[in-house]
């Protein structure tokens, strides 16, 4: 039986909260060559951040961005999950960015922080304006600013089907409990 808040909403109104404290805060600059994933996910090791908000980004471009975008399942209808990658070669504007650094367990054991990070692209040199699951391998052009506060006070929980196989999905939806 999934927990609760793995299932579908009984009512319109139905939510899930947990309350957050907010920890440190930081600016991040990236400059031309960067990989924002991998830039993201190393500041996060070197600060100790288990779980942090990706809240802002201002200035810079991409080149290439690569992301993943949700596409339909023809082998499953119902998956509603389903990711597909997408690459733009052609210099992008970054026009929005958020997430959310969390754990994620690795293959030798323990956890890593994961940058789970949402944006929106595009506006220049016949570029579409388009967004995503942003993916290693998007590289910085000129300099690009996220702004990035650490959150305390919770702690990861996976679904039951991850709780009893960690193998069953690569990339387990969770939710959060309070610690304090």
């Amino acid at each position: 039986m999934p927990h609760d808040w793995e299932r579908d909403a009984r009512h319109p109104g139905e939510y899930h909260s947990v309350e957050i404290q907010r920890g440190r805060e930081f600016i991040l600059r990236l400059t031309t060559g960067s990989d924002v994933f991998l830039a993201v996910q190393q500041f996060a090791k070197d600060h100790d951040i288990r779980f942090g908000k990706i809240h802002a980004a201002f200035m810079g471009g991409l080149q290439p961005a690569r992301f993943l975008v949700w596409a339909p399942d023809t082998r499953d209808p119902d998956n509603w999950h389903n990711e597909e990658p997408r690459t733009i070669h052609n210099l992008t504007m970054v026009l929005s960015m958020s997430g959310m650094i969390h754990p994620r367990p690795v293959a030798s054991g323990g956890d890593e922080p994961f940058p789970a990070i949402h944006f929106v692209t595009g506006g220049a040199w016949d570029a579409p304006t388009t967004g995503g699951h942003l993916l290693e391998g998007s590289i910085v052009k000129g300099v690009l600013e996220v702004f990035i506060t650490e959150i305390e006070g919770i702690e990861v929980m996976h679904p039951e089907e991850a709780e009893a196989d960690p193998n069953a999905q690569e990339f387990p939806e969770n939710w959060y409990r309070e610690t304090t």
